[in-house]
């Protein structure tokens, strides 16, 4: 390839269209200078692509336009320049299919901007293309085979490096240094990834350990609430089993007592006949004494019926009054225990009292300390200032009466503690008042039933056996219309039970799921189970509301839906240490006796009046009136608002609550978005269905049981009948000392009853006056509490204004010495009270002390009263007995004669006693038997709905367990695995799937981590590969270079030496590249130490010995002569001459030895008209006489 001509339009000095042939071989390009001959070169460097404007010695790009001059207001002339090369290519070095191949460049003017265009072959191109072409060729702009004016000896004064790099780029071994680039980059990419992977696998490696822990706690939960269900499903099952085996064993006994009543039955038939049999037979014996003995024999047997009458009831007595003894002496024990316990708290509530006394001393000390101090600060801000003074004595005022106020509170507090422990003592009193008017109830009525029982056996026996048979009669229609109502009744009670158990199940799924508490749910199911006494319910259950208010109402009571209302405050106490024991949570309770509504504010009512308002929460809902206070307590002062609109327009003067949810707080906080989804909800009628039915069930269970008792009463008392009239003419006497013995006793049980009723009614109005005592205390108490803080609004107000008049340092002192007053008289506060409520607790337990220890004395004045009629008594039956024995002995002595009738009739009425007591067992057992039937089957009955609900709570198709652990086990593994879910507290359930997730990502960056490990070792393998072959490529050129070196000085210095030396024999390319020459006949010195002239020789042997290895197709040379004299003038033209035969050299010189050395001669000159001009030059000696002999010189 060789370049065949050039062709430029307006480029610099040339004007209009100009071609330059260039023939083969050495083509010499000379004239004046400033004619222009460098203008061919920076043309050539145009097109081969020189981005510096220096190169091409212009300022800027518009310069190489013909005529262009800056600044110049000029508006003809050229606006474009254009420069071509043509290339044969018929070796098709540039890889292009074409045997010439032309690149033309040009520009054009923009405005005050340049555009540049190009084409190959007449076809648009770019620089890149053009870029791409000459590159493959060896063809830059910066080429060792282009040297610019100038630049000759820029080889030789180069530095060894960049003269190492020129041979690198000879070598083409910059690819080399590409792809170590590469690597190295490669490698330090892939290292980083591997830092920053090795970074994350610490930080995955730290979370996986973080989330180890979580997944421990996680899965150890998994494992609770897996087990929790399964102990939940074996509770199920032992339910449902418990109730099976309670069913079964119930109608087990049912059966059985069935049989038992028939062989009753007919035992007790058997035994009436004997009884009648027997008495008839008895009685006939009887007749025939008394007839045979005469007056004397009836006097006798009268005398020996009131004895043995007598002596009865005197052991009677004597047994009663042993059994009183000892139950005195067993509540004597348990007094005499309170009466310890009591004595132990009374001397440590003394300790107690004493430390509180010493305590509240040591801090009114220092409030005292304090105050003296305060006072001081301010008297001395008050000197300064009358101002100051007044708002002193104010503020002091003020402190005066808050004092007085706490102290008057810490009185009250103390008053109503000792009144509350008055009335619990008051309660607990009439509780026993109460328990003992029964008992005489009880006992009077015993002796009532007993004495008309005696007296209605008394004027039996004077009627005739038709009122006993009419009466009889009337028993048996009442037992058959109580036995058809209690046929009734059982199926009524069925049937509720049923329905019941039903309702039941359906409230507990809803409260299972309905959002309650554990504790909510556990103590409405032992209200359910009636566990726990004066649990009413929960304030959703108690009230109805309308639907349209629903969402606003559940918004307004919040929480508060979950409340439990109790009776009083002792069923809130029972339930709340039921909480404690079973660990089930906490509960907000509202007793009846104790909670107290909120009046509404002032804004309250106004908001409620204005346009948009439904009115106050609590009049939306309807409840029982004896629930008002609780529901008011619930809601306050909410006003229902129609829309939010509305309500904002009163935002901030009351609390309100929007009919879609939206809560306004009084404060000015809004709530509200998506409507609330909560899951309990204000109750219906279903909870009515219940208690109604509870109530039903329980009145029916009642009146069976009462109609079951009366029924066996009035079948006792139709076998009482049916023989009564054979024992009344024997028990006549005996009836009638027996009604004179009871009416004594009932007289005095009557006596007793007053006195019991009496003191009743006192300890109720003792209780009564405490109850309205404080309630009084309670109503002071609050007025005080808004004194105390209404004063003490006051105070912080008067202070803050005392410290800003007193301003300065004294005002932060006084401030700090406040605060610190504050906290102290806050401890203060709270001690006097703890003080006030000892005070009150050693009061109330010294009165308990008192009365445990007067009751000791009454029950030891009592047992010593009934000690005595029991000696009594026991003295009067062995009297008796004595007596009854003697009667005995007379009765053998005076009628011998009757005794054997005497003695068959004492067999008689033995065994009639021993079969009226077998008959009375018999029809006691059967009684019992027929009652414990019936209450087993109402059992049966309300057991059944259960047993089907609790079936019904078993997934279906779950497999039945061979064995379950009884309930109680269960329940202890319930509340391990409870307290061991507790344990564990919050536990994030999702670190199991973060846990994977990250166990995942943490191998998939080791394996990642690996593969970089292996790619860092493969990149520095490959590193070394290329850094070996990259030494082995480079020694091979400089070795070839060098020796082309050392011979192309020879040659053209004539004889001169010069070789290459590398400055790191080792490591070549951490070193450079130096010359050493030595002209001849002279001595050896370093290229730096050359003058001009030879350094450009140097530089000329360099640029040939990098043509003997890698030639360029043709070479610029731009005056590379200028320094040499004629005869190392002669020298290079040789040698370019001599390279010219293997390359094309262009050759811009002004000696005559290169002119005449060279194949063409084109001449350059510039005319008047600053253009410039070309001519070839066919004869060069010709031209060169022509010159003058200066010329060269000059030149």
């Amino acid at each position: 390839m060789r370049l065949l001509e050039l062709e430029f339009e307006n480029f610099k000095s040339f004007k209009g269209h100009v071609t330059v042939p260039l023939g083969p071989g050495f083509t010499c390009i000379t004239g004046p200078n400033g004619s222009g001959k460098s203008n061919i070169t920076d043309a050539i460097l145009f097109v081969l692509g020189s981005r510096s404007n220096k190169l091409l010695r212009a300022r800027n790009r518009k310069q190489l336009i013909y005529g262009f001059q800056e600044g110049s207001k000029k508006k003809t002339g050229p606006k474009s320049c254009k420069v071509s090369m043509v290339f044969d290519n018929r070796d098709r070095f540039l890889a292009i299919e074409k045997d010439q191949v032309t690149f033309t460049k040009g520009i054009k003017l923009r405005g005050n901007d340049t555009a540049t265009h190009y084409l190959l072959d007449g076809i648009k191109s770019s620089a890149g293309e053009f870029e791409a072409l000459f590159s493959r060729a060896g063809l830059y702009a910066t080429g060792y085979n282009i040297i610019q004016q100038g630049d000759v000896i820029q080889t030789s004064l180069m530095s060894g490096t960049e003269r190492r790099h020129k041979i690198e780029d000879v070598a083409g071994i910059t690819a080399y240094d590409n792809r170590l680039r590469s690597t190295r980059s490669a490698r330090n990419s892939v290292e980083a990834d591997l830092t920053l992977l090795n970074e994350r696998a610490k930080e995955a490696k730290r979370t996986l350990n973080q989330l180890e822990r979580e997944k421990e706690d996680a899965e150890k939960l998994e494992t609770i609430i897996d087990e929790i269900k399964e102990n939940e499903l074996l509770l199920r099952f032992r339910t449902v089993f418990d109730l099976e085996a309670e069913i079964e064993s119930r109608r087990d006994v049912v059966e059985k007592y069935t049989g038992e009543l028939i062989k009753l039955e007919k035992e007790q038939e058997k035994r009436s006949n004997e009884i009648k049999e027997n008495q008839k037979e008895f009685e006939d014996v009887e007749n025939t004494i008394t007839v045979s003995g005469g007056d004397k024999a009836r006097e006798l047997q009268e005398e020996l019926d009131k004895t043995r009458v007598a002596h009865a009831l005197a052991e009677r007595n004597a047994e009663k009054a042993r059994e009183e003894l000892e139950l005195l002496e067993s509540g004597r024990k348990i007094l005499n225990e309170d009466y310890n316990e009591s004595s132990k708290d009374l001397k440590k509530l003394t300790h107690d009292l004493d430390k509180a006394t010493k305590k509240v001393k040591k801090l009114e000390s220092q409030v005292s300390a304090k105050v003296t101090r305060l006072n001081e600060l301010e008297g001395a801000a008050a000197n300064n200032s009358e101002a100051v003074t007044t708002q002193r004595d104010e503020l002091e005022s003020l402190r005066k009466d808050a004092g007085e106020l706490e102290m008057q509170k810490h009185r009250l507090e103390g008053e109503k503690e000792q009144l509350e422990i008055q009335l619990t003592s008051a309660e607990e009193q009439i509780v026993r008042s109460k328990q003992w008017l029964e008992s005489v109830k009880t006992d009077a009525k015993e002796a009532d039933f007993q004495l008309k029982d005696l007296e209605v056996g008394n004027e039996s026996a004077s009627k005739n056996l038709d009122n006993i048979k009419t009466k009889h009669n009337n028993v048996l229609r009442t037992i058959e219309s109580h036995q058809k109502r209690l046929s009734e009744l059982e199926t009524k009670l069925r049937n509720d039970s049923m329905q019941l158990a039903s309702q039941e199940a359906a409230q507990r799924a809803r409260e299972e799921f309905g959002g309650y508490t554990k504790g909510v749910k556990a103590l409405l199911q032992c209200r359910d189970e009636r566990k726990l006494k004066g649990i009413i319910g929960t304030i959703a259950e108690l009230g109805r509301v309308d639907e349209k208010y629903a969402t606003a109402l559940e918004v307004a009571a919040g929480a508060r839906l979950q409340s439990i209302v109790t009776e009083d405050d002792d069923a809130a106490a029972t339930a709340i240490d039921f909480l404690k024991r079973n660990n089930v949570g906490r509960v907000r309770f509202l007793p009846l006796n104790k909670v107290h509504s909120y009046k509404p504010s002032a804004h309250a009512l106004l908001v409620s009046k204005k346009e948009g308002a439904m009115g106050f929460a609590q009049d939306l809902v309807k409840f029982d009136s004896r629930y008002k206070d609780v529901f008011g307590n619930v809601f306050g002062d909410t006003v229902i608002m129609e829309t939010l609109g509305k309500a904002r327009e009163h935002l901030g003067t009351s609390r309100m609550v929007t009919l879609e949810g939206e809560l306004l707080e009084s404060g000015g906080a809004l709530v509200g978005g998506s409507a609330p989804r909560i899951g309990i909800h204000f109750g219906t009628s279903e909870r009515d269905n219940i208690d109604e039915l509870t109530d039903n069930i329980r009145k029916l269970e009642t009146e069976k049981l009462q109609l079951s008792s009366q029924l066996g009463e009035l079948l006792e008392e139709a076998g009482q009948l049916a023989t009564v009239r054979q024992e009344l003419e024997g028990e006549r006497a005996a009836f009638q000392t027996r009604v004179t013995d009871y009416d004594g006793r009932a007289g005095e049980v009557k006596k007793r009853l007053d006195e019991a009723d009496d003191a009743v009614k006192i300890r109720e109005g003792v209780m009564e006056a405490l109850q309205g005592e404080i309630l009084e205390r309670i109503g002071l108490l609050e007025t005080l509490e808004k004194d105390i803080e209404k004063v003490a609004k006051h105070i912080g107000k008067s202070t803050q204004d005392l410290q800003a008049v007193a301003g300065g340092k004294t005002s932060k002192v006084i401030s700090e010495l406040q605060i610190s007053l504050d906290e102290i008289r806050e401890e203060f506060s709270t001690e006097q009270a703890s003080l006030a409520s000892l005070t009150a607790k050693l009061d109330a337990t010294k009165t308990e002390v008192g009365r445990l220890k007067g009751e000791l004395e009454l029950n030891q004045n009592e047992q010593k009263e009934l000690q005595e009629t029991r000696k009594t008594e026991s003295s009067n039956a062995k009297t008796l007995e004595k007596k009854l024995k003697s009667l005995r002995k007379e009765e053998d002595v005076k009628f011998k004669e009757l005794k054997g009738l005497r003695d068959q009739r004492d067999k008689l009425r033995d065994l009639l006693t021993n079969l009226r007591t077998e008959l009375a067992s018999k029809q006691e057992l059967r009684r019992s038997r027929k009652h414990a039937m019936n209450d087993l089957k109402v059992e049966m009955a309300i057991r059944e709905p259960k047993l089907v609900e609790a079936q019904s709570r078993i997934p279906e198709e779950t497999k039945k367990p061979q064995t379950v652990p009884s309930r109680e086990k269960l329940e202890s593994s319930k509340e391990i695995l409870d307290r061991n879910r507790n344990r564990l507290g919050n536990v994030n359930m999702l670190s199991l799937e973060h846990y994977r997730l990250e166990a995942e990502r943490f191998d998939e960056i080791k394996k990642h981590r690996k593969q970089l490990k292996e790619e860092v070792r493969r990149l520095d393998n490959l590193e070394k590969k290329i850094s070996d072959k990259k030494e082995s490529k480079f020694m091979g050129v400089y070795n070839s270079i060098s020796e082309s070196f050392k011979t192309s000085f020879k040659e053209i210095t004539g004889g001169g030496e010069a070789w290459l030396v590398l400055e790191n024999e080792k490591s070549p390319f951490e070193g450079g590249v130096t010359i050493k020459a030595r002209m001849p006949r002279k001595k050896l010195y370093p290229v730096e130490a050359l003058s001009g002239g030879e350094k450009s020789l140097v530089s000329m042997a360099f640029i040939f010995a990098i043509q003997g290895y890698d030639p360029s197709p043709f070479y610029l040379l731009d005056e590379p002569d200028q320094n040499l004299d004629g005869v190392n003038t002669e020298h290079i033209g040789r040698a370019i001459a001599l390279q010219s035969n293997f390359a094309q050299f262009l050759v811009v010189s002004l000696h005559h030895a290169a002119l005449r050395e060279s194949d063409n001669v084109i001449g350059v000159f510039m005319g008047d008209d600053g253009v410039s001009r070309l001519h070839q030059i066919i004869d060069v000696d010709t031209f060169l006489s022509s010159l003058p002999v200066e010329a060269e010189v000059g030149a």
